[in-house]
């Protein structure tokens, strides 16, 4: 069972936020198998397609130099010419190729990670105590049970890739002690034959061996982020937020909640109540609204501010328990009510209007 340093066992699957902050790191599950196996198969056989021209290339320059040697003078002055035309002509000839065995790299590399860049792999990979205590890290590298697990996978691979390529050549022995004897051209026509062979055989097992390994480094990368039951709470915590913090949040934005529902009291139309244990505050101006708004609601010891800002500033206090208690729990703060109350709600402003212009007569 995987533990983490303080001796807990990983028992918990990486969360999404984990595996994120892994790839950021470039920890990534990949097989450098996958890529070599790539570069050897499809890369290796690609490069015969070049022969022919960089063959033609090198019999032309052959020609060229052997042609013109007697007029052909090295000196120290036109040395670094014939150097840039040296270094212009290899480029020429093995850049293509060069060009493509990166191309098809980076391709094996995209096809098992993805394209992502890894912010965080150079700003937190590398820490000062790793600078100065490099024989942490020689020991880790090299005696660790991993790094000798890779020696004895590479070893291995070399017995294979050699069985292969035994088993290619031991049927053409008799080939090879009678090659010196060959004619050029058929020397060339053998060795030709015999690295193709080489190449899609080998290439072909070493599929098969980057398969294997790909599957263990899934497998070991999923092992490896697993987390500890604390490991997971403190995630949680972080993502979601201290349950005290959160619970100190809530109370603070109740009472500036209250705060604001007891300021906008003065300026109601009407107050409904239970009579004691709801109150209601609506508001409506014909003009600007649609239908009445709920502007502030409470129970109990809010219930009674509102009533008593309410007795403070004249306005009209009405009870309807019912359409009170339906205001309170269907209508948040700052909404208009439903449709489906409107006769009620209407019924109450009608009486307090009523009431108001008794007042004014």
């Amino acid at each position: 069972m995987a533990q983490n340093p303080d001796g807990m066992e990983k028992t918990e699957q990486a969360t999404p936020k984990r595996i994120t902050e892994a790839r950021e790191r470039g920890q990534v599950a990949k097989s450098m198998d996958v890529t070599t196996a790539a570069i050897l198969l499809i890369g290796g056989m690609s490069v015969f397609m070049f022969i022919g021209s960089i063959s033609h290339s090198l019999m032309d320059l052959s020609k060229s130099v052997l042609g013109n040697l007697s007029n052909i003078t090295i000196t120290q002055q036109n040395l670094p010419y014939y150097f840039m035309k040296l270094a212009l002509f290899l480029a020429k000839v093995v850049g293509p190729v060069v060009l493509l065995i990166f191309f098809i790299a980076l391709i094996a590399e995209i096809a098992q990670v993805g394209l992502k860049i890894a912010t965080k792999k150079f700003s937190e990979g590398l820490h000062f105590k790793q600078i100065f205590n490099p024989f942490k890290n020689l020991k880790r590298i090299f005696f660790s049970p991993y790094s000798l697990f890779e020696l004895g996978k590479g070893i291995l691979k070399i017995i294979i890739l050699g069985a292969v390529a035994y088993s290619v050549l031991s049927n053409k022995d008799k080939e090879l002690v009678s090659l010196l004897q060959m004619p050029f051209n058929e020397i060339v026509n053998f060795m030709f034959r015999i690295s193709l062979e080489l190449v899609w055989k080998m290439g072909t097992v070493y599929i098969l061996i980057a398969a294997m390994d790909f599957a263990f480094q899934k497998w070991k990368f999923k092992n490896d982020m697993k987390m500890t039951k604390q490991e997971v709470k403190e995630e949680w915590k972080q993502m979601e937020g201290d349950p005290m913090v959160k619970s100190r949040i809530r109370s603070i934005m109740r009472t500036q909640l209250r705060q604001i529902m007891l300021r906008n009291v003065p300026s109601a139309d009407v107050i409904l109540t239970n009579p004691t244990h709801f109150a209601v505050a609506l508001q409506y101006d014909q003009k600007g609204m649609s239908a009445p708004k709920v502007i502030a609601k409470g129970v109990d010891y809010l219930a009674l501010k509102i009533r008593e800002i309410a007795n403070e500033n004249e306005i009209p206090i009405v009870e309807n328990p019912p359409l009170t208690r339906q205001i309170y729990y269907n209508v948040e703060v700052d909404q208009e009510i439903p449709e489906e109350l409107y006769k009620a709600v209407a019924q109450v402003l009608a009486y307090v209007y009523s009431l108001r212009e008794n007042v004014v007569n």
